[in-house]
Order: structure tokens, then C-alpha cells, then sequence
């Protein structure tokens, strides 16, 4: 299944998205091999640097951020203060080196651009280990399939993040326990799901962005304002098992890392993207000062009380259910951000191997039922695990841990080595392998701990379920003794 969906998509002339396959006609190659989009279609289906920033700073603000003010109950106010520094920095960082090392590989390659999935497997074919060389396909696979579960996670979030606010907003009119609810819920918020995935042009995407982000600040201005403080009274730090499901949900919060190289695949000027003021700097400085506002202004705003999102905290009246509203609008459009990013890396592989294998079947049809497949997968992933707070950590200490941690400082190594060894010293060499093997480090580490926790926080979630179903039924089966 999963060669079906990449290997044909590694051969196409143009590197790096979906859309290949429609520039190959229409797009001249330059002498080095690489394509240019020229003339008029210079600028179809890419991004100025203004709308990059609004995009991809729009795909870290998800259902994600509202879940920070648990987080931080979780871990602790400063506690998950000095985390939330470290976190977002380490994100910024390995963002940059993944863009720098894509970049380094594209131009050697004689690409503008390079997708996730391919800038490791040509990484890995031109390096010094014979190994690497010998199982770059096998690379690509497995970070393929790392982005294709982190990104069916975030969309599941997404879901969960609906139904949770649509659970406290008409719960009571379905009555029984909240997570049946949410079940319920989830099913309906699939319709809109469906309708939103049928999009994937990279314009499309911007417009939802813009549309969501207004959503999100009319969202996050009312509940900010509703600031009853008493942070003196909030612990410091919890446990070690909190601490880590902690650090699960922050990294989850800069749920974006995956768009940044589809983004930066876009951008019209690509020197602009590393810049010191660039779009990622901007992006990240956003996006890193908003979750630690948000987070801190939450949980001290609502202390011991926090919910799993901040949502329900606000009052349950007209006013704030309209802010709600917005809230749950902005996750529907955002959900068909992350479920770009797997159009990007899988539609064009998949079209490719359906249309040999089934030719008279309508290729446009088929890339429809390519996505409501997906779309599928994570409303399955919904009812397995329907708790928010756990599939945020899950996701963010897994999948989010891998792509933000983990991959970009092994590549860089892998990158750079051979001009480390002509460029700089030993000890500066040393340096910088330091650095990046305390990275991986730390990855592993938060990986390990991070599923150990989560795995006692769903043992703990799925007791009460169970116990509440019982309960339920009992009382059910009294009430009908009683009517006898």
C-alpha cells in the first residue's frame, strides 16, 4: 500500500508536491535540470511571502492552542513556562535546519523544491554510508509514513476539538455520558469534514486560513478578556508523569511543522524563507509569543478548573456560544491544512498506480475517494481513542516528536558532514555533533516518557468510561425493576 502510494511519485520530473504532474507539460526546464514555472503561470498556486507567513502560521494555530491552558495545569505554571521557552525554540530550530538542509539537497540535485518524504530519500542516496544508500527508498517510506500519522492525528484532533465544544455547548439536549456525546458529535462533524478535504490548491488553503484566523483572533480576544486572576495560588510544578504528558501536548501545539516545507515549496522568493527576519523567523516568533500568552493567561485565569480546552471555562450564554462557534468554524476550515499535507506527499503517487491498474475508472472520482478514505481513518482514530487531551499528547510525543526532533538534526548531519569536515575544525565539527546528537537525545527521551505517561493516562480514561457505562446501565436496569 504504501509503495503504491510513492513510488511513482519519486519519478516525476518536478519534485516535491501533488501538483508535478500538472507543471511537467507547462513548465520549460532551466539548464541546471531544475523547472520554473514561467511567464504568466509564474505566480498560479504560489504564496507571497505575507500569505506564506498567514499560512503557515494558521497551520500552528489549530484546536491545539486551546488545549495549552491544560497543558500548563498539567505541568505546572513555571514549570511549563521554562518548557514552553524550550519547546518553541527547539521547534524554530529544527524547522530551520530541515529548510536549510532541503534547500542544500535541492540545489545539488538540481530542484527548487523538495517535499519531506524525498528530501530524505536524496539525502540518504548521496551519502558516505553505504547503508543509507542502499535503504534510502526504505527512509522515505518510514518518514512518509511518520508525517501521514502525525498529520491523520492532527485531523483527528480537530474533530475531537468539535465535538468537545459541541458536547458543551448541546450535550444536554442528547443527554447521557459526554463520551457517547462525543461520539455522536464526531459523526456529524464528519459531514463538513468531507466538504472542506475536497479542496487542496494551495490558494484554496490560504483563503481557509484567513477566513480561520479571524475565527481564531474573534476567539481568542473574548476569552482572554474573561481574566479573573489568582496566579499566586497555582503550583509551580506537578509530577513527572504530568510533566511529560505536558511536554506531549506542547509539542503537539506547533502542530505546523509539517506544512513548513509544502509552504516553503510555494514561496515565491525561497531566499526569504531563512532570512533573519524571514518567514520562518516571523512565523515562529508569532506563533511561539501567542501559545505562551494564551497558555499562561488560561490557566492562571481558570487555575485548578481548567478544562481540557479552554472553551469550556467561558461562560454557557448567547455571547460566548457565538465564540465557541467561531472556535469550532475555524477547526473545520483548518482541518483541511494538515489533510494537505498528505495530499501533497500521497495523491500523485496514487493517481499514478490506480490509473494503471484501473483505466477506465475516473481518475478525479478516485482522488476523491482517496481523500473521504483518509478522512475515514481519522474518525476511526476518533472513536478509539475519544479523549482530546490524549491524542493531543499522544500525537505531539510520537509522530510530533519524530518530525520535530529527531529527523531534522540526523539529516542535517547527514547533510552537512562533508562540508563540516572541509569547512571547519575539529572542535567545531565536535560542536556541532553535540548539538545535534543531544537533540535526537532529548527526542528519544521525551518519546519514551511521553508514551509511558499517555499510556497511564488512557488506562486511568478508559477505566472511568467503562465505569460510567456501568453505572448507567445499572441504573437503567433499577428504573425498569422499579417500573415492573
Amino acid at each position: 500500500m504504501v509503495d503504491i502510494f510513492v513510488s511513482d511519485t519519486e519519478k516525476a520530473p518536478v519534485k516535491g508536491n501533488w501538483s508535478s504532474v500538472e507543471l511537467k507539460e507547462k513548465t520549460p526546464s532551466t539548464e541546471n535540470g531544475s523547472s520554473k514555472v514561467a511567464g504568466k503561470d509564474e505566480n498560479k498556486n504560489t504564496l507571497s511571502d505575507s500569505r506564506a507567513i498567514i499560512t503557515l502560521s494558521k497551520s500552528m494555530f489549530n484546536a491545539g492552542v486551546f488545549s495549552l491552558p491544560y497543558a500548563w495545569k498539567c505541568g505546572g505554571l513555571w514549570a511549563t513556562f521554562v518548557m514552553s521557552i524550550v519547546i518553541g525554540s527547539l521547534n524554530y530550530y529544527s524547522a530551520f535546519i530541515l529548510v536549510r538542509s532541503s534547500q542544500h539537497i535541492a540545489k545539488k540535485v538540481g530542484r527548487e523544491a523538495l517535499n519531506y518524504g524525498h528530501f530524505s530519500k536524496r539525502i540518504c542516496e548521496m551519502s558516505d554510508i553505504k547503508w543509507l544508500r542502499n535503504h534510502s527508498k526504505l527512509v522515505m517510506i518510514i518518514v512518509d509514513m511518520t508525517i501521514l500519522l502525525y498529520q491523520l492525528g492532527m485531523c483527528a484532533v480537530a474533530i475531537l476539538f468539535i465535538s468537545e465544544n459541541l458536547t458543551h455547548l448541546f450535550g444536554h439536549l442528547i443527554g447521557g455520558e459526554k463520551h457517547h456525546q462525543m461520539i455522536i458529535f464526531a459523526s456529524i462533524t464528519l459531514s463538513t469534514i468531507l466538504v472542506t478535504n475536497c479542496f487542496t490548491n494551495m490558494r484554496v488553503i490560504y483563503f481557509f486560513a484567513m477566513v480561520s484566523t479571524v475565527f481564531l483572533a474573534v476567539g481568542a480576544a473574548v476569552i482572554i478578556q474573561y481574566t479573573p486572576n489568582h496566579w499566586t495560588e497555582l503550583p509551580a510544578y506537578t509530577s513527572f508523569t504530568d510533566f511529560l504528558f505536558m511536554i506531549g501536548q506542547l509539542i503537539y501545539a506547533f502542530e505546523g511543522q509539517t506544512m513548513v516545507l509544502p509552504v516553503e515549496n510555494k514561496v515565491r522568493n525561497h531566499e526569504a524563507f531563512l532570512a533573519p527576519c524571514g518567514i520562518l523567523t516571523i512565523t515562529f516568533g508569532i506563533c511561539s509569543f501567542f501559545m505562551q500568552f494564551l497558555g499562561f493567561i488560561g490557566y492562571t485565569t481558570y487555575g485548578a478548573e481548567t478544562g481540557v480546552t479552554i472553551t469550556e471555562n467561558v461562560p454557557n450564554d448567547g455571547f460566548y456560544n457565538t465564540v465557541t462557534i467561531c472556535l469550532i468554524m475555524q477547526s473545520i476550515l483548518g482541518n483541511g491544512m494538515a489533510m494537505y499535507v498528505i495530499f501533497d506527499l500521497f495523491e500523485n503517487g496514487f493517481k499514478a498506480k490506480f490509473g494503471k491498474i484501473f483505466p477506465r475508472f475516473p481518475i478525479k472520482v478516485a482522488a476523491k475517494l482517496f481523500r473521504i478514505f483518509f478522512v475515514f481513518v481519522t474518525y476511526l482514530m476518533v472513536l478509539i481513542v475519544p479523549h482530546l487531551d490524549i491524542m493531543c499528547s499522544l500525537v505531539g510525543v510520537t509522530t510530533g516528536t519524530l518530525c520535530a526532533l529527531i529527523y531534522p538534526p540526523v539529516f542535517e548531519l547527514i547533510c552537512f558532514w562533508d562540508d563540516w569536515k572541509k569547512a571547519d575544525s575539529s572542535f567545531c565539527r565536535s560542536l556541532k555533533v553535540i548539538r545535534n546528537v543531544a537533540m535526537v537525545s532529548l527526542g528519544i527521551f521525551f518519546i519514551v516518557g511521553g508514551v509511558y505517561a499517555n499510556a497511564l493516562e488512557f488506562i486511568k480514561a478508559a477505566k472511568k468510561d467503562h465505569l460510567l457505562d456501568f453505572v448507567s446501565a445499572t441504573q437503567s436496569y433499577n428504573g425498569t425493576l422499579l417500573l415492573n
